[in-house]
């Protein structure tokens, strides 16, 4: 287990960054924090960029305009026959194996 910094919270909940990890992810007053629960713990990161819902739904539109009609031509019937071979042919594999 990696210890890094200890830090204790205020009865409002608010802890202080030790300054050399501020220093070395350059976090000062005017850098968002993004906050992610994860397991038992608070993973802490800065924000350096944003995107409007504008702009996400923008990038999300050009990319299905990219890929359009990329499967309009699969024959679907086929393609869930190779898979299975693929996936017998695996286990297959597995069991010689041991």
């Amino acid at each position: 287990m990696k210890i890094g910094s200890f830090a204790t919270t205020n009865n409002k909940g608010q802890i202080v960054i030790p300054k050399e990890m501020r220093d070395i992810l350059a976090i000062d007053t005017n850098v968002v924090l993004n906050l992610i629960l994860a397991g038992k713990g608070i993973y802490l990161y800065p924000v350096t960029e944003f995107l409007t819902k504008a702009e996400g739904e923008s990038s999300y539109l050009k990319l299905l305009e990219k890929t359009k009609g990329t499967w309009k031509n699969e024959n679907w019937d086929k393609l869930r026959e190779k898979k299975s071979k693929l996936e017998l042919e695996s286990s297959n594999l597995r069991k010689n194996v041991w």
